[in-house]
């Protein structure tokens, strides 16, 4: 008798215990590769670019003009002139759109961060 409920409850463990060892699938990992990219103001094209959240980028911006180079939302910030181009590196924290713009009024690119 005593051997029965030995068996049977070791059958009910062996049903009960990978059950509460499962967990959830770990989360998938950021890129390892830098996002470089190199933008004009003076040529300038916005497009939408991707990125991984705690993805490391880094922009080069150059300019013929003094300009400032904004990331909104991520708040960096740096200053370009002719033959100084701004050089801004920042990991991305959190998903979202994150314009890149130069300042006054240039849209250089939209970060896409998922």
């Amino acid at each position: 008798m005593i051997r029965v409920l030995l068996l049977a409850t070791l059958a009910a463990l062996a049903v009960l215990v990978p059950a509460g060892c499962t967990s959830a699938p770990a989360p998938a990992p950021a890129s390892t590769e830098p996002l470089v990219l190199r933008l004009s103001v003076d040529d300038a094209s916005p497009q939408q670019v991707e990125a991984v959240r705690g993805q490391a980028v880094e922009l080069t911006v150059t300019s013929a003009e003094p300009v400032e180079v904004h990331v909104h939302g991520i708040d960096v910030l740096a200053k370009a002139e002719e033959g100084k181009p701004a050089v801004l590196e920042f990991t991305v924290d959190r998903t979202g759109t994150f314009d890149v713009e130069a300042h006054p009024d240039t849209l250089l690119v939209q970060l896409v961060v998922r």
